[in-house]
């Protein structure tokens, strides 16, 4: 399948938030609660305004199927890589991947050294697929307050 990458626009911010919905449900139903499963489309906008955003649009139909986001981080002084999510019945295409290397490219592109992410430590395939697209486990977060910790991840561009 070939895929269009680009920066998200303010008129994508609605289909946006049908694609976090959809793919974040997953995450809910594994008992990984996020507030992505439940973002409302002006947050989205301002994620639009502050971050970096791309989207990954189905060429064949123009579609949006999928999106990441890269925020970056004063404590860690690098990009955090975050908002990965892939339409439900677009997943296992390779989608995810090329969105993540097109990121991790302009990111190198604009000089950085290197790009974070977290992922639930207990999550059944997360860490293992980051660890397989060469993000290596940097430290942990834990947490009071939700039902999970975290791995923090890191991968060198």
């Amino acid at each position: 399948m070939e895929l269009i990458i680009e920066r998200a626009k303010h008129a994508d911010a609605e289909k946006l938030v049908g694609i976090f919905h959809n793919a974040y449900s997953e995450n809910e139903k594994l008992g990984f609660p996020s507030s992505a499963s439940k973002v409302e489309a002006e947050e989205v906008r301002e994620w639009i305004n502050n971050m970096i955003i791309y989207t990954g649009k189905e060429k064949r139909t123009n579609n949006i199927i999928a999106t990441i986001r890269f925020k970056y981080s004063e404590e860690w002084q690098c990009y955090v890589l975050s908002r990965l999510a892939v339409k439900s019945s677009y997943k296992g295409k390779g989608i995810a991947t090329k969105l993540m290397k097109y990121g991790e490219c302009k990111l190198s592109e604009m000089g950085e050294k290197r790009v974070r992410l977290t992922v639930a430590k207990t999550h059944p395939y997360l860490p293992k697929m980051y660890g397989e697209k060469g993000y290596e486990i940097v430290g942990e977060r834990l947490f009071q307050d939700l039902p999970y910790d975290e791995l923090i991840m890191e991968k060198l561009l």
